[in-house]
């Protein structure tokens, strides 16, 4: 964890100190990467490696294809890294953003670090010892009912007027209370393990978006699971995390119905 710690906070420095400069391109269609991806992400990979040089490591910027996944999965020791998870937030100066840092055991999350370097905040957990916010425990909201719930999601950078995404989110902001497009799936799931978000889902994230920021929301006694229920992988894409088991259910229902229209 210290070297965990240590490796987001000097990402973190790198975040705040390019803010004002870094240039930015396009990678694929409305999906950007900047200097500052790259250089946070160099000083983690150092970091992390100069401690554990036999582990493997995979970060967005210079991740292995999709289709060699499964032999990542099995690796017995795998950090999962986004060095800025809200690049265009960071692109755009819009403070919501962070540094998402996870290890992975035997294709168990074991640690999640998440650090949001302009709020200072430092999110963090180790499986079975609970959650924390700069050292002091967290836990979820008690919100039991989805129209009493605030609820976030996450969109693939390309959607269209028939995606299923549009739909769920028509539907999910009619049932709750409010829904937020925030911009950053770890930060996302760290306001669910903190009460600030009442729940959150997407069906179209990478490992590295939501690794730490799960094993966080787990150990502050979130319900998470993909969103057909089953158990949540952080290969699979999808993610599903509510404050309480009623509110699961309930949202969980809600985005099944429209799945299956």
């Amino acid at each position: 964890m210290s070297i965990a710690v240590d490796a987001a906070k000097l990402a973190g420095q790198i975040l705040r100190e390019m803010l004002e400069s870094a240039s930015s391109w396009t990678k694929a269609p409305k999906d950007l990467v900047t200097e500052a991806d790259l250089a946070a992400q160099a000083a983690i990979e150092k970091r992390i490696l100069s401690e554990f040089p036999t582990h493997f490591f995979l970060g967005e910027e210079n991740a292995t294809p999709q289709e060699s996944w499964d032999a990542v999965s099995k690796k017995e020791f795998c950090w999962v890294v986004d060095p800025l998870d809200g690049t265009v937030n960071y692109v755009h100066r819009l403070p919501n953003f962070a540094v998402s840092i996870a290890l992975m055991y035997n294709n168990q999350c074991v640690l999640g670090v998440v650090f949001d370097p302009m709020a200072n905040e430092l999110f963090t957990a180790i499986q079975g010892n609970g959650a924390q916010l700069n050292g002091k425990p967290i836990h979820t909201s008690s919100v039991t009912r989805l129209e009493d719930a605030m609820v976030a999601v996450s969109f693939p950078p390309q959607v269209h007027r028939e995606s299923i995404e549009i739909k769920q989110f028509i539907e999910v902001l009619l049932a709750s209370q409010s829904v937020r497009r925030l911009g950053s799936a770890a930060l996302n799931l760290c306001y669910v393990a903190n009460g600030r978000l009442d729940a959150y889902w997407a069906n179209s994230l990478k490992p590295w978006d939501v690794a730490a920021g799960a094993i966080i929301a787990q150990e502050a006694s979130a319900n998470l699971t993909g969103l057909g229920g089953n158990p949540f992988d952080p290969w699979s894409g999808e993610v599903l995390a509510t404050s309480t088991l009623t509110l699961w259910q309930e949202l969980q229902h809600t985005l099944e119905d429209i799945s299956m229209q």
